[in-house]
């Protein structure tokens, strides 16, 4: 099968180090295992990019070199240049005869790109929470038949009951990339950006009710500075530690010595990868019953899930962490959540929209 990926050109794949951006690190890492499944995979992504797949570049550095920053210093800026390639790709699998074009992009563009496309089936797949009056226009794009969507977990659809979808596929992550803990160390971890939403105050308390050390990971936006400044940076010290943006390697060591890994959250998650990373390495999660957390934790054999985010209902499930197999755990990855289960769900998805085109 021809197949076309793409996500932005605004940064380069792998993911730079202290950068955290689901949507690039899924579409490189499907186009990697299309690839190895023997498929004729372009990922169109900008100079930098290391990928198995025919890489199209377009002779485009990443918005986010200096270089490109600089000189189109906007707002907006960064949107054009995606849509920049964008409109480049789409041009380029006309020319070459491509079967599909998998986005992972910001979906607006693809939405508004793909039906002129008439010939080529796009698939785009939606990232985001689609809580936002945003997406109220989203079903909208019913009517054009050769552009489909897929969601990334069943619940992330509730808010939007009118759109067609093609299909759910859950994201993978690459199982050889963590190292499974058996034997872990006396701390809580969490990992993410630092926002009300992601609770991390909550994981805070948490670790100070319970006396255990917490690992936080992550970075905030400015806008989250205040809510950083006041609920986090006042408890951090010994027992509560702060330690920024790590790289994958970093994260490898911190993930499998971590006793558990916490997710109190406040908003409705549409994925959570960092929890199937966590549980590759053998780390059970408590995660609050929110979003797609029971689409990704097994309550009770991979982790605990939170009715709520009352105190007194964390440290109970916190004290019954000992009761979860770590193995477990990375079995359960290793059957829903790798990157070659994501692959081979989306080549289903890819075969089922063709026979229909």
């Amino acid at each position: 099968m021809k197949i076309g990926i793409y996500c932005t050109n605004n940064l380069i794949y792998p993911v730079p180090k202290k950068v955290i951006y689901a949507n690039m690190t899924i579409a490189g890492t499907l186009a990697d295992e299309l690839t190895n499944l023997g498929h004729n995979v372009t990922f169109f992504a900008p100079i930098g990019t290391k990928t198995k797949a025919n890489l199209e570049t377009f002779n485009m550095l990443p918005f986010s070199s200096p270089k490109i920053y600089k000189k189109y210093n906007h707002p907006t800026a960064s949107y054009h240049y995606e849509n920049l390639m964008l409109a480049q790709a789409f041009r380029y699998m006309q020319e070459n005869e491509f079967d599909i074009f998998h986005s992972h992009a910001r979906p607006f563009s693809i939405l508004d790109y793909a039906p002129i496309q008439m010939k080529l089936p796009v698939l785009a797949t939606i990232h985001d929470p689609l809580t936002d009056d945003a997406y109220k226009i989203l079903h909208e794009y019913n009517r054009f038949s050769n552009l489909h969507l897929a969601s990334l977990t069943y619940s992330q659809r509730k808010p939007r009951p009118k759109v067609k979808w093609a299909g759910t596929v859950y994201n993978g992550t690459n199982i050889d990339h963590w190292q499974f803990g058996g034997t872990p160390d006396k701390y809580l971890l969490t990992v993410g950006r630092i926002m009300p939403n992601k609770g991390t105050d909550i994981a805070v308390r948490v670790a100070l009710k319970s006396g255990m050390k917490l690992k936080i990971v992550g970075s905030y936006y400015p806008g989250d500075e205040d809510f950083f400044n006041k609920t986090i940076k006042p408890f951090l010290g010994d027992q509560i530690e702060y330690l920024g943006q790590q790289s994958k390697k970093e994260l490898v060591k911190l993930y499998s010595n971590a006793y558990a890994f916490l997710m109190p959250l406040r908003w409705e998650e549409p994925f959570g990868l960092v929890m199937i990373e966590a549980m590759a390495s053998g780390t059970p999660v408590i995660a609050t019953n929110r979003g797609s957390v029971p689409e990704i934790v097994k309550d009770g054999k991979t982790g605990f899930i939170a009715k709520d985010n009352n105190m007194r209902t964390w440290i109970r499930l916190l004290n019954k962490i000992d009761t979860i197999k770590r193995s477990d755990c990375r079995k359960h990855v290793e059957k829903h959540f790798s990157t070659t289960a994501m692959a081979k769900n989306y080549l289903k998805l890819y075969e089922k929209i063709l026979k229909y085109a």
